[in-house]
């Protein structure tokens, strides 16, 4: 490791830089989970799974402590809750009462903070942007899964908003901006060194230099990094204030600090939380323009699955559930809402997203101790009602399987859960 990253600590912190390294160097990792309050509340996800005994974090209510491995863990599959770092989840639980109805998280996947808000607030629509493709798929499963069904995931740049006439749009930005990582430096072996940190602050403000754009006046701004360096942080918020945003002052909960020299910013160090190193700002813009922009066209349509009819719209030649999008000419739109259809198969987001009206409707198949089969992509031997039917885990969707019957007089499901998604 660069010795440049610790003798930047050591000025930062001063005579507490001996406690930040035995934090540093003798502290274990703490991970989280987030319960998933658009599919379940709180409460009762922790009286239906209380036996994982979890601890709260003090940051984040919806967050909790837990050493669970979620790739075989059927909740996880149905999308009741979204593994997160701790310190990462206080970014937008402070944020959430500044969250407005129309959303763009600019740096969005894999999607942590974009479905942290969706679950928090109102939003009309949420725009989840990011720029690596490779990136995008993860963001897209993640949102399918939670249930998200506003979303709209795009790959374009902060120009290419502006370019498309989005200025003035949106109500509420969130940059969570690609970073050097310092705050993860305890079990992320990256690159570090000055030049690094200089290249990232560039990158950063022609982000920043756009986004401000796109913020309508009375509009939010939340900046976020995963690193201790002022040149990302607090330089980056001055330079925010010097395009017109104004900071906010948001609550000073214990385990974090204020920022050096901006006191409205937020500051999270592993001495003083069990979490990694974070960074967090709200902002205001109190003047500047407003736009409206028209509704993209498109035509209702309707898809029947197991005998229900779901009606839907017809956008970019895919059947969805109705969403309030805007003209998108000039984005590079990669998907929007949830699609009803994969080819002649019911989509995976659609099982995610049906209300529980819909899914008694279609029909049900509690899989209960098959689940672990089912992540697997196995055939499950199951006597079940003929026809499409919405897999469930506690009662909560999972996917899709097809019943039929077997040559000995027996049933079985076909699993349809997606190929990509299966564990090996």
């Amino acid at each position: 490791m660069d010795n440049f990253f610790f003798e930047q600590l050591r000025s930062i912190l001063g005579t507490r830089y001996d406690s930040f390294r035995a934090a540093f160097d003798g502290k274990p990792r703490h991970k989280a989970l987030r319960v998933n309050t658009v599919k379940i509340s709180v409460e009762k996800f922790l009286s239906e799974f209380g036996c994982r005994a979890l601890a709260a974090n003090p940051l984040c209510s919806q967050s909790f402590y837990a050493a669970v491995k979620p790739s075989l863990d059927p909740l996880y599959h149905a999308g009741l809750y979204y593994m997160q770092e701790p310190s990462a989840s206080a970014a937008v639980s402070a944020f959430a009462p500044y969250i407005g109805k129309r959303v763009l998280d600019l740096c969005s996947a894999p999607g942590g903070k974009a479905t942290q808000a969706a679950a928090l607030a109102d939003i009309d629509i949420l725009f989840c942007n990011d720029v690596e493709p490779k990136r995008l798929h993860a963001l897209a499963d993640n949102v399918e899964r939670l249930g998200i069904t506003n979303a709209v995931i795009t790959r374009n740049t902060a120009a290419d908003y502006v370019r498309a006439g989005f200025c003035g749009w949106f109500d509420t930005i969130i940059i969570d901006a690609p970073c050097s990582g310092g705050g993860m430096m305890r079990y992320e072996s990256v690159p570090y060194s000055r030049e690094i940190v200089a290249g990232c602050a560039a990158r950063q403000r022609a982000i920043l230099q756009d986004a401000v754009r796109l913020l309508s006046r009375g509009g939010h701004l939340l900046y976020s990094t995963c690193t201790f360096a002022r040149e990302e942080n607090e330089e980056n918020i001055e330079y925010l204030c010097a395009l017109g945003l104004e900071p906010i002052e948001i609550p000073l909960c214990d385990g974090t600090e204020r920022g050096l020299g901006v006191p409205q910013a937020r500051r999270i160090y592993p001495m003083n939380f069990d979490g990694e190193g974070h960074f967090y700002c709200v902002l205001e813009k109190p003047r500047g323009e407003l736009c409206d922009k028209p509704p993209q066209r498109k035509k209702k349509c309707s898809v029947e699955i197991g005998g229900v009819r779901l009606d839907g719209e017809e956008i970019f030649g895919r059947a969805v559930l109705p969403i309030d999008l805007p003209e998108t000419e000039g984005l590079n739109v990669v998907r929007v809402g949830v699609p009803m259809l994969d080819g002649r198969n019911p989509s995976h987001a659609l099982s995610h997203a049906l209300g529980t009206g819909a899914l008694e409707k279609i029909g049900t198949v509690e899989l209960g101790a098959l689940s672990e089969s089912y992540i697997r992509g196995e055939q499950l031997d199951f006597d079940a009602a003929h026809g499409i039917l919405v897999a469930t885990v506690g009662g909560y969707a999972i996917g899709w399987v097809r019943s039929a019957a077997t040559g000995d007089g027996c049933g079985a499901l076909k699993n349809l859960y997606p190929k990509s998604l299966r564990v090996r």
